[in-house]
């Protein structure tokens, strides 16, 4: 058989591919064993393309992101008998483009592929690429926002260790970015959602105090990743910062903290 150009470009293509596929799974299995501390580095991105957003992502230090590192340090106590290293969470340069926006719902499998690869892509050019193997990518998007309008959806992938992140550009909005943050992050570890369709956590994986068959209310805490403080069957509230948020069993498991 004539080896030809066509032939070896899908040859090189499905060789990348591989590669690719390989350094994906590496990056999963490495950081879920937590033998060092996790590695998260943070990429502000102005939202709005404004003056008011520039100054605001300006200002940010690494100090503002603390209380991410120390939730999840503080939370593993929980569940390990060894305890973890505190994560090291870094504040990068602002990234100056936006990420492409996800698939409209209901997307199909196509689509989602083609949107994963367009974001894979945007991250491989917007961080060194050696330096990031093994470290959880965020680009929190900052908006300056409208009283009683709601910010797109935020997204954490396993797949890739990304997550992209909408948050309030003000500074009384710090400590719940980092509830919105925290969440996105442990997606990226393998952690799924505890909400239902109407937002409301579900019982028992998406309650904080879970002590019978049947929950109670109000609930004082929220699960992180049903990310609202239940306080009725038909009621939740975001919690005001990391403190009023713990580590469900469930999410824990699945980080693999067992």
């Amino acid at each position: 058989m004539v080896m030809t150009f066509k032939h070896l470009r899908i040859i090189i293509l499905l060789l990348v591919l591989t590669l690719l596929a390989g350094m994906t799974f590496w990056e999963r299995w490495f950081v879920a064993q937590w033998m060092r501390p996790l590695q998260v580095v943070v990429y502000p991105i102005n939202g709005d393309d404004s003056e008011y957003v520039q100054h605001y992502i300006a200002a940010l230090t690494v100090s503002d992101f603390n209380e991410i590192g120390t939730f999840i340090d503080q939370q593993s106590g929980r569940y390990r008998l060894s305890p973890i290293a505190a994560p090291v969470i870094r504040l990068a340069q602002p990234v100056l483009t936006m990420p492409p926006p996800p698939p409209a719902s209901p997307a199909s499998a196509l689509d989602a592929g083609w949107w994963s690869l367009k974001l894979r892509l945007y991250v491989w050019r917007n961080t060194p690429f050696w330096q990031s193997l093994g470290q959880v990518k965020l680009f929190v998007i900052y908006h300056q926002g409208e009283a009683g309008v709601a910010l797109a959806h935020s997204l954490g992938l396993q797949k890739g260790l990304v997550g992209v992140v909408h948050a309030f550009a003000h500074d009384t909005q710090n400590a719940q970015n980092n509830v919105v943050i925290a969440h996105e992050l442990l997606h990226t570890l393998g952690a799924t959602d505890k909400y239902d369709a109407q937002l409301q956590p579900v019982y028992p994986d998406g309650y904080a105090e879970v002590d019978g068959a049947e929950p109670h209310y109000p609930q004082r805490a929220a699960e992180i990743m049903a990310g609202r403080i239940a306080l009725s069957p038909s009621r939740a509230v975001m919690p005001a910062s990391l403190q009023a948020c713990v580590i469900g069993g469930k999410t824990g498991y699945e980080i693999q903290w067992h």
